[in-house]
């Protein structure tokens, strides 16, 4: 009764953490989205905190989540759960050991759920400094000549009251004056000061581009011409110089974090076993360590080899040590010692009690096994199947995820909406980047943890992990 009730805990945790994960990132999609491209600054604004509101929904539902489940957990008492509510039905005697089954559950939700939380995390920060470098709505006066028909002319200086020259450390030099521009309105002309930027100092008689409004030209200007204050104009947030810039430095880093998995333990979902791959029995010897990289000792008639997955002493439950198994890795994947040639290759644990674990063996360890180990296609002919359960307690984050996590993401969805209005200046800057911090902690939270195994980030794991 006890494995029948916490198996249906874990499988509604699973379901409830990838649906509020899945439904926040579309949430943040829409707010970044709608930020980068949409012109419309009132709409823009609420569209933008309907979404924001949404995502601070997610966060809410875990707390009520964990409230429902009794509790939040720690991440070591969720990973020896998922080793107790695994399937303890073998084939045949109890004495006998069970086959190497040929189909097993696949890693590829653990590797996308891995993919999704650094990128997640990723434009989380960089949207928050795109936020705070943009301009939520036009400035006031731009958005009363826009109002009025706005266009770009030439016009001439009547009088320069002030100008200040500046010599950045990088940068060419400039100067910075205040003028009074002379607008054409119909046969006369009509005073307006600006502030205006030029390589040389301007003088009476010198002409500026500006935005007017012609038809009211009496509501002033601002100097600028398409090029400084088109994206004012049209009501972007961006230049689409740096709108370009920021989907070029994403796309970039979504190429990285796709090809860097790919690379390393190749194309494959792993979930059924074949020509490529081998298997040896062993027994679990416990977790440890191999040049500060996590995972299970499996002692195997050709000696100790460790298998990479992230996992402490903490996470293990002492019935796990001993219980014997199945090890098999892809006997082809980096094994051509070629320069540059993946150093680990893909592996899997079924064990006998029917649990079944993904990570990786370093491509040394798996050619000492080459000998001992046997095809899978020989082991089973007849490619037998028996009942097996995925071991991925990360799947269940909602029920671990600690209360500083939630809050740094809290504090970074209200510096976001606190973007959407007037905030100017440095204050502008400073809430931006107390935004971005929030959501580097996020990110640190989901590798660091603390020794003793109470995880207090989420756990960016997968199976595949072998930091």
């Amino acid at each position: 009764m006890h494995e029948t009730v916490a198996a249906v805990r874990s499988g509604n945790s699973r379901r409830f953490g990838a649906w509020c994960a899945g439904f926040g990132c579309a949430a943040w999609t829409a707010v970044l989205g709608l930020w980068l491209f949409n012109s419309d600054p009132a709409m823009r604004r609420s569209a933008i905190l309907i979404s924001l509101g949404c995502v601070l929904a997610c966060a809410t539902l875990v707390l009520l989540h964990q409230r429902r489940m009794g509790g939040r957990q720690q991440f070591s008492a969720v990973a020896a759960e998922e080793f107790a509510t695994t399937n303890t039905e073998m084939d045949g005697d109890g004495d006998a050991s069970p086959v190497l089954p040929r189909t097993i559950p696949s890693r590829w939700g653990q590797v996308l759920r891995t993919q999704c939380l650094g990128l997640g995390a990723f434009a989380l920060c960089t949207g928050l400094l795109a936020m705070a470098a943009g301009t939520p709505q036009r400035p006031d006066l731009v958005e009363r000549i826009q109002s009025a028909g706005a266009d770009f002319a030439q016009v001439p200086v009547g009088k320069v009251i002030d100008s200040q020259y500046h010599d950045p450390s990088r940068g060419k030099s400039y100067y910075v004056s205040t003028a009074v521009v002379r607008l054409p309105d119909g046969t006369t002309s009509v005073p307006a000061t600006v502030s205006a930027e030029s390589h040389d100092e301007l003088r009476p008689g010198d002409r500026v581009s500006v935005l007017y409004a012609p038809a009211e030209p009496r509501l002033g200007a601002v100097a600028g011409d398409e090029h400084t204050l088109g994206h004012e104009v049209r009501g972007d947030t961006l230049p689409r110089s740096s709108v370009t810039i920021l989907l070029a430095v994403w796309g970039f880093v979504l190429c990285v974090a796709i090809g860097r998995p790919i690379r390393a333990l190749g194309l494959r979902s792993f979930s059924r076993l074949g020509r490529r791959d081998k298997a040896v029995r062993g027994t679990c010897s416990g977790a440890r360590k191999d040049d500060k990289a996590k995972g299970l000792g499996i002692n195997t008639g050709a000696g100790t080899v460790h298998f990479l997955l992230n996992i402490t002493e903490h996470d293990l439950p002492p019935a796990v040590t001993g219980q014997p198994l199945w090890l098999s890795w892809d006997a082809r994947h980096g094994s051509g010692g070629r320069s540059g040639s993946p150093k680990t290759t893909p592996a899997v644990l079924v064990s006998d009690a029917g649990w079944v674990a993904h990570g990786s063996l370093k491509v040394a360890h798996a050619r000492t096994l080459s000998d001992s180990g046997a095809p899978v296609e020989k082991l089973d002919p007849s490619g037998s199947q028996r009942p097996l359960r995925l071991w991925d307690p990360h799947a269940q984050w909602p029920r671990y995820v600690g209360v500083m996590t939630l809050g740094c993401f809290t504090v970074a969805i209200a510096c976001a909406a606190l973007l959407m209005f007037d905030v100017s200046g440095g204050w502008r800057w400073a809430v931006g980047f107390t935004g971005f911090l929030c959501g580097g902690a996020l990110l640190a939270g989901s590798y660091l943890g603390d020794a003793s195994g109470n995880e207090e980030g989420t756990q960016a794991a997968g199976g595949l992990s072998s930091r």
